[in-house]
């Protein structure tokens, strides 16, 4: 890594015991004659004082031995480098220049007379790395000599374990699998060292957490858990976020997500319940713990409602643990007193906040709704407009469009799970009664409904009346494009797009008039219908008029579809990886060659890890979703591939592929009603021929047997 990509704040704190930022000095160009013509000069490149001083290490025979007068002497100027150091951090502007040559002087003399001094080493590369220009290789050749001289040299130690770290790529996520390694060894060195160091072993969990090492990423936690929390804590921060810290409590949690990934989930809920009731505020770990208790026996469970009653009795008004506690009694057994305690608590909360008794009864619709209970879940939704003072027969004021739009999404989706089609239809029209007739929230509901029930035609004619009323409404005009395309009709679908090519109007900014936008889509509607060459035609026009960087990388992500769609697989993963070497942190990139891998069942680790790196970026992206379940089906990890694949469904359940996935992961694990259940919603979805083949013939296969 060059150190120009290093952020200020890594520098920084790498400079944290030693903020110098002295003035770069140099003399004056001396004016070199003229070369003659017949002779070329190659300048001599200086050599690295690294270079210099381990060419002197290396003289020195490991049976001579420095006399005390010389250790003496190195001792004497160790200490005077260390002066200048200390009066560095008072100085400013242009004094620091000369201070800074004195201090490497005296540094270089002492390790000079005495080769075997440590710590002089690792003064220069602190030095090297605090003062213009930062060199964070030469830093790491210096802070080398120290350790090869005196393994326990602390700070040498420390130095190659934050810049190894950095070097690693932690901090965006695309690890250096060398540099890792170095990081790894070099933070081990610190635990060795200081067996408490919560810097230390905060960073090797994270690294085991990155190279799927379960076991070695809980002992890290561990031990982390039961260190002090240390006064500087800005590097972690800088590399890890700023939200992140090194306090036990921190550990604890992440402790608690460790067990839980790894399966271990009564040692999980066990953390995470100290973690509740010591935070009972933290989002974060009321999810965590949440999410255990959804995998643990009633028994397990019931451990955690003592814990949640007393953090409830501290924070009344926290839903989160109020809807947590209901589902742990729900689970237990006793689904009745669940009820009964939400109710009662937003029957309190409704006499002095209303908006949180709204709310609070909205969760209870969500319990009803993951218990499939679509009637009452329904209801309960309904209620919760009730107690907002939301009038059926009233037009939403301004106010209360948001959470009444938000409340009518949940109706029509807990209809539509249950696949409830004239119940759902029913709340998009009641809907449409409390909006108004200007507001498309009820149209793109009743489109979408249309579609996810396989009925193109009749989502076309909703697509034509929405058209008539939102004219500038870009997504409607792309939906009717599409929905031609899965009729068949794909040249029809181009068309509208194409006859906004060279349109453009002046001082409007909209995706509608935009070449580049509309080309692109083009694209995307032959790749889906598998017109391979025309969707990369229409890729390389995009990529033609792109401009910026930005976009161009756009076009490549889709002409890189494109190709994989027609069988160039070879050029799209080049296209791809050409991307990501870009721009190595692209989640699309990283999500489409992951997928691309998956699909080829090649490099399923590799796919694994970039498929995980775009999902970091954008958590509830649909298809990442379906990416990762599908890698994860590819791997034999059937019960992850059904927890991802289901989460991908919540977020897009008009997807064929989806479902149809989900169907392979339940037929893999012997559920075989439901592998037919899904097949047969995919079929409705599916417009590809090629795809629709596919999926009676897995059909057909599933009935034969």
């Amino acid at each position: 890594m060059n150190l120009k990509f290093l952020s200020a704040p890594i520098l920084a704190v790498l400079a944290a015991s030693s903020p110098l930022f002295a003035q770069n000095e140099g003399a004056p160009a001396t004016p070199r004659p003229t070369p003659p013509p017949t002779r070329v000069v190659t300048p001599t490149p200086t050599p690295k004082l690294s270079e210099s001083l381990s060419k002197n290490l290396e003289n020195i025979s490991k049976t001579e031995e420095i006399s005390r007068e010389r250790r003496e002497q190195a001792y004497a100027k160790l200490l005077e480098g260390q002066r200048y150091i200390w009066a560095m951090s008072r100085q400013r502007g242009q004094s620091n220049s000369s201070t800074v040559r004195l201090a490497k002087q005296a540094l270089q003399k002492a390790v000079e007379l005495n080769p075997n001094l440590a710590e002089g080493y690792t003064a220069l590369a602190e030095l090297t790395l605090t003062t213009p220009p930062s060199d964070m290789n030469e830093a790491i050749s210096l802070a080398s000599l120290a350790v090869k001289i005196d393994k326990n040299n602390f700070g040498g130690q420390r130095i190659l374990s934050r810049l190894y770290t950095i070097k690693s790529g932690l901090n965006d996520g695309n690890l250096d699998a060398a540099n890792t390694q170095k990081a790894i060894s070099a933070w081990k060195e610190i635990a060795r060292l200081d067996p408490r160091n919560a810097e230390a072993w905060a960073f090797l969990s994270e690294f085991y957490k990155r190279t799927n090492k379960t076991e070695e990423r809980i002992t890290a936690l561990k031990n982390w858990q039961s260190s002090a929390t240390p006064l500087e804590t800005r590097f972690y921060r800088t590399v890890l976020g700023s939200q992140e810290n090194l306090s036990p409590e921190g550990a604890s949690v992440k402790l608690g997500e460790a067990l839980y990934d790894a399966g271990r989930i009564q040692e999980s809920i066990e953390i995470l319940n100290q973690s509740v009731s010591d935070d009972p505020e933290n989002q974060q770990t009321v999810e965590l713990l949440g999410k255990a208790l959804e995998k643990a026996d009633p028994a397990t469970a019931a451990t955690a409602v003592q814990t949640l009653q007393q953090a409830i009795y501290a924070n009344p008004d926290n839903i989160s643990l109020v809807m947590l506690l209901a589902k742990v009694q729900s689970r237990s057994g006793n689904s009745t007193e669940a009820t009964k305690f939400i109710n009662e608590t937003i029957t309190k909360l409704a006499e002095k906040d209303k908006a949180a008794a709204a709310n609070l009864q909205v969760s209870l619709g969500d319990m009803y709704s993951e218990s499939n209970r679509p009637d009452e879940a329904a209801a309960a939704y309904q209620k919760a407009l009730t107690i907002a003072g939301i009038d059926q027969n009233n037009l939403a004021t301004d106010n209360e469009r948001e959470f009444t739009i938000a409340v009518f999404e949940k109706i029509v989706r807990a209809y539509k799970s249950a696949n409830r089609f004239n119940e759902a239809k029913s709340a998009i029209d009641k809907s449409r009664t409390i909006l108004g007739e200007e507001d498309s929230f009820s149209d793109r509901q009743i489109i979408a409904l249309y579609r996810e029930n396989g009925k193109r035609q009749e989502a076309l004619q909703a697509l034509k009346a929405a058209r008539l009323r939102f004219p500038d409404d870009y997504g409607f005009l792309r939906q009717e494009a599409t929905v031609l395309g899965e009729l068949g009709k794909v040249d029809e679908g181009v068309a509208i797009i194409r006859s906004l090519i060279g349109k453009k109007q002046s001082g409007v900014l909209s995706p509608m008039y935009d070449d580049f936008t509309n080309y692109l889509f083009i694209s995307m509607l032959y790749s889906d219908a598998k017109r391979g060459k025309e969707a990369v035609e229409a890729a390389n026009q995009a990529l033609e008029i792109a401009g910026s960087e930005d976009r161009k990388q756009f076009a490549k992500l889709t002409l890189a579809t494109a190709q994989q769609n027609s069988g160039d697989f070879k050029g799209a993963e080049t296209t791809l990886r050409g991307i990501l070497a870009e721009s190595p942190n692209n989640p699309i990139a990283q999500n489409n060659l992951g997928y691309f891998l998956a699909e080829r069942n090649e490099k399923l680790d590799e796919a694994l890890r970039l498929i995980q790196q775009a999902l970091r970026a954008d958590p509830d992206n649909p298809s990442y979703l379906d990416s990762l379940g599908w890698v994860y089906f590819k791997q034999g990890k059937l019960d992850l591939a059904e927890e991802y694949l289901k989460k991908a469904l919540k977020f897009d359940a008009t997807s064929a592929t989806i479902h149809e996935h989900l169907g392979d992961v339940y037929q893999k694990q012997g559920k075989l009603e439901l592998a037919k259940t899904s097949w047969q919603k995919a079929l409705t979805l599916a417009s590809d021929s090629e795809q629709i083949n596919g999926i009676k013939a897995k059909l057909n296969k599933k009935t034969a047997k």
